[in-house]
């Protein structure tokens, strides 16, 4: 490591002459100051001279490695039985061993690079500012990282064989049998073999290589009553909080859990041609998918709609494809931009987090000063040039999506207690929260282009315990609030003032959203329920149908950070007009209905 930064050597020089003795003026005194002792050859001195480097940092990390591999790889009569004629040969380069070897090479060096970033003191989201070449060298890495990938699943797609390695031995885990030296799929008495055990032996090591060495069980889905017209396109251990759609690619969806973050593909559910996909079934189809027909828990239709809902007869369930995984705790809530592949996630300790699709790491992370409070939405504007994030403490922050800073450029104070969500009404500038007020103001509508003491337009008294999520219709100008008591409510945004009221539910609306054509909107209860409404105008909106337990409220994930989960979290109707929900039961479920 001298060799890049440099170092400063000291050389002793004995055969220097003695300085002369000094007389010298001190307090109106003369004092006489004696030179250095003498040694019989003369007087030491000391230099320092500095050696400049002679090696860069590239030169360095490209460095052939030199390892003491006398007793590393040495094989004894003890051990001499472990090495065989029956592991892979280390000639043929397209093995399992080696497209694994190769996939954790590169992953060696992400985390070299990643590594020694963190010692000089720079966060990785802020390499693309610091060092663009070094930015886009990483997203270099990351295609090879993710082609490797695909080819190694490519060409095993059950996973890791199972006669790879040799036999554990008893009591040994994995990884403790890994960190021997001929625990690798390289057995052969070659000088070939030797040196594929050792870069085999590093990479084991100093790599996640256990994630990759286990044989992949297909996941089939238990018989179960599902829901008519319903495929589950994710389905988890923990609670879905959230989930977002990629606009331009509907197939491409992000989930989120209290734990962790997942990219999936959900192309087969959204896929229409069912014919096909039947047939292929029947005829013994490889799909990884598992598909189960089912016609138990129809849809209740209300009674005062003389027409059948227009939803597909039949009912799958499938498995989802998982594209990329993230270890991130106590996300709440997410959404995704409408143009570019990017999304927000909003986490419990009071930061958003800016993602873009198929990137592992984060671009940014923004949040408000001072004591933060439990984010409980996130939304970019109607462009998508704007977003913006709300807390438990009654806050919202909005930021520029293409600026760099990290600092909002306005902050609103909305509700004493906790603001639970807000919808932009059209424009950037104008916005409408709801939450908790003191003074049961729960909705108010906000417009930051006025001075901060009259940006709030006009507030309402409703929602008597408190307001939960609100969304925005465009095409008829009302804004649509739901309460913790079930109830919903209609504001006329023109004339400012509410329209009607009525009971939606028995218990507290947790999500709600639009169809494509405004036409209607759904709500989701924190029991489950999961109900269609259709725009009255001043008579009452109507109920068209409701899905009962579309996802059972469950008390098994209480104690995960973030709190509790109940009931349904999350409401979104995408492009082709396929109902998409999550909830606690941890399930992403997709409703097929042709015409909503």
């Amino acid at each position: 490591w001298t060799k890049v930064t440099g170092t400063t050597v000291q050389s002793v020089d004995t055969n220097s002459p003695r300085p002369p003795n000094k007389r010298v003026s001190m307090m109106g005194e003369r004092i006489r100051v004696k030179g250095p002792r003498l040694s019989q050859e003369g007087v030491v001195t000391v230099r320092e001279t500095f050696l400049p480097p002679c090696m860069s940092l590239v030169e360095f990390f490209n460095r052939e490695q030199h390892l003491d591999t006398s007793n590393m790889f040495e094989v004894d009569s003890d051990c001499e039985e472990t090495l065989d004629d029956e592991g892979d040969d280390p000639e043929d380069y397209s093995c399992y061993s080696w497209r694994l070897m190769r996939l954790m090479s590169v992953i060696h060096v992400q985390d070299k690079i990643l590594s020694f970033l963190t010692d000089i003191g720079i966060i990785p989201s802020d390499l693309a500012g610091m060092s663009p070449l070094l930015a886009c060298s990483m997203k270099t890495l990351d295609g090879w990282a993710e082609n490797l990938l695909e080819q190694l699943e490519g060409a095993y797609p059950e996973g890791c064989p199972s006669d790879l390695l040799p036999p554990l031995a008893p009591g040994y885990s994995l990884q403790q049998s890994l960190a021997e030296p001929n625990c690798s799929p390289f057995r052969q008495h070659t000088q070939t073999s030797l040196q594929a055990r050792m870069l085999w032996h590093k990479l084991a090591t100093e790599t996640p290589i256990t994630d990759y060495l286990q044989t992949k069980e297909p996941e089939v889905i238990g018989e179960e009553p599902c829901s008519h017209g319903v495929r589950t396109a994710f389905r988890g251990t923990d609670g879905v909080s959230s989930f977002s759609c990629y606009q331009n690619r509907v197939n491409m969806m992000v989930v989120t859990t209290l734990r962790e973050i997942l990219e999936i593909d959900v192309k087969t559910c959204l896929d229409r041609d069912r014919g096909v996909k039947e047939e292929g079934n029947e005829e013994g189809n490889n799909s990884p998918f598992v598909i189960i027909s089912n016609d138990d828990n129809k849809p209740r239709k209300n009674h005062h709609i003389s027409e059948q809902s227009s939803i597909s007869s039949d009912s799958h369930v499938e498995v989802f494809n998982q594209l990329l995984k993230r270890q991130e705790s106590g996300v709440r809530c997410s959404t995704a931009h409408s143009e570019l592949p990017l999304y927000l996630t909003g986490n419990t300790d009071g930061y958003v987090k800016l993602w873009e699709f198929g990137y592992p790491h984060h671009l940014a992370k923004y949040g408000l000063s001072g004591t933060r409070g439990r984010v409980t939405s996130v939304r970019f504007g109607p462009l998508g040039a704007k977003f913006g994030l709300s807390d438990t403490n009654g806050g919202i922050g909005l930021w520029h999506t293409t600026v760099s800073s990290l600092t909002p450029y306005c902050v609103l104070n909305c509700h004493d207690r906790a603001t639970r969500d807000f919808a932009f009404l059209g424009s950037a500038s104008v916005l409408a929260s709801v939450g908790s007020s003191s003074n049961n103001r729960n909705v108010v509508i906000w417009d930051t282009l006025l001075p901060p003491t009259e940006c709030a337009v006009k507030k309402f008294q409703a929602h008597e315990m408190g307001a939960m999520v609100c969304c925005y219709s465009s095409k008829r100008q009302v804004l649509i609030s739901a309460g913790s008591k079930g109830d919903v409510c209609i504001f006329d945004v023109r004339q400012r003032k509410l329209q009607h009221m009525f009971t939606a539910h028995d218990s507290a609306i947790r999500s709600i959203c639009l169809s494509p054509d405004e036409e209607q909107y759904f709500t989701g209860s924190s029991e489950g329920d999961i109900k269609s409404w259709s725009f009255g105008g001043s008579g009452g909106d109507q109920h068209s149908f409701s899905f009962a337990e579309g996802h059972k409220s469950t008390k098994l994930f209480s104690n995960l950070p973030g709190g509790s989960l109940k009931g349904v979290m999350k409401l979104q109707v995408d492009s082709t007009n396929h109902l998409v929900s999550c909830g606690a039961d941890g399930e992403v479920k997709i409703r097929l209905i042709s015409d909503i």
